[in-house]
């Protein structure tokens, strides 16, 4: 068996891919998605793990460029599985799927999900006219496609006065949309209507806003990583906030310090196992909230390259490890 590690170019993550499988006396190497496309059709037992392209770019145009390449980059690799001289940890057409937020929601069926309330918007003027007429008061804009919080809006319109408020991490400086690392509160409507019609040519969605539980003073949800059966790590994403993700100046915290019961856990576990068993990954990170008030865990969305965890890692490196694992056995 050949172990591979697959990107545009090494990364943080393909560095650690291949330290998990040095210290398991596993050797991973490294391929760019052009060298195992040249390879994919020839003789061999290799098991590939895709991992994400590496790259700088905060254009939200652009940005969404580089993910539509990446979509059609997937579909090419969908030719070396046919092929049968690879096997992928997590197949290109289970990332594809994970990529797509609407087509997640529709293989989560029977599981409870954050609502698409719209599957494609076109401008500022039919997202006002749709959220008017279904007296819908908060919500997410958000790209169909991709990752990271890019080009996500949290919308309110006040219930008396209609007025707008957005937070997002985008802001428009010399005529480009840029996605930033710090969370943005707007009201001025020019620049909100700029935004959101940027938004809307980036494939854009409409999800009910759901508000999430809080511990302390923070909002918080939760990425949960799962292999297979089994939940390997769970990191507590928190914020004064609604919008979570990390790379924007949000916190960290540890599972162990919420005060959850076993049952809510318990709910947790069950649901984001079966939500990546849906989606058709051998693993994945799964983004849950906690409904506020309730209790009931509610899946935001599944990421099929979903785990990168700095918090494992740095540490003992076990969800890499255990990947590799399940192939050396």
């Amino acid at each position: 068996m050949e172990l591979y590690v697959v990107s545009n170019q090494p990364s943080r993550r393909t560095d650690y891919f291949i330290r998990a499988g040095e210290s398991l006396g596993q050797t991973v190497r490294f391929l760019t998605y052009e060298q195992l496309l040249a390879i994919g059709h020839s003789p061999g037992n290799r098991v590939v793990k895709l991992e994400p392209p590496v790259h700088n770019e905060s254009g939200l145009l652009a940005y969404t460029a580089l993910c539509r390449e990446y979509i059609s980059l997937l579909e090419q690799l969908k030719t070396c599985r046919t092929a049968g001289s690879v096997t992928f940890i997590n197949s290109p057409e289970a990332i594809l799927h994970t990529l797509d937020k609407v087509k997640t929601k529709q293989l989560l069926s029977g599981l409870q999900v954050t609502p698409v309330l719209l599957e494609q918007v076109e401008n500022f003027d039919e997202l006002e006219t749709f959220l008017t007429a279904g007296n819908h008061s908060s919500v997410f804009l958000k790209p169909r496609f991709g990752s990271g919080a890019g080009g996500v809006m949290a919308i309110r319109i006040h219930p008396r006065t209609k007025e707008w408020i957005v937070y997002t991490p985008l802001n428009c400086a010399d005529g480009v949309v840029r996605n930033c690392k710090h969370i943005r509160r707007l009201t001025a409507r020019e620049e909100i209507v700029r935004l959101i019609n940027t938004v809307c040519r980036c494939d854009a969605m409409v999800e009910q806003w759901i508000p999430k539980e809080k511990t302390g003073n923070q909002y918080y949800d939760l990425r949960v990583v799962c292999h297979r059966d089994k939940v390997q790590h769970i990191v507590v994403r928190c914020s004064k906030g609604t919008i979570t993700n990390l790379h924007l100046n949000n916190q960290a915290r540890p599972f162990a310090a919420l005060a959850l019961s076993g049952e809510i856990k318990e709910k947790i576990y069950r649901e984001a196992i079966r939500a990546v068993k849906l989606c058709g990954l051998r693993y994945g990170g799964v983004d849950i909230l906690i409904r506020q008030g309730s209790g009931i865990p509610c899946i935001i969305e599944v990421n099929g390259q979903g785990d990168h965890i700095y918090e494992d890692i740095f540490n003992e490196n076990n969800i890499y490890r255990n990947q590799i694992k399940e192939w050396i056995r």
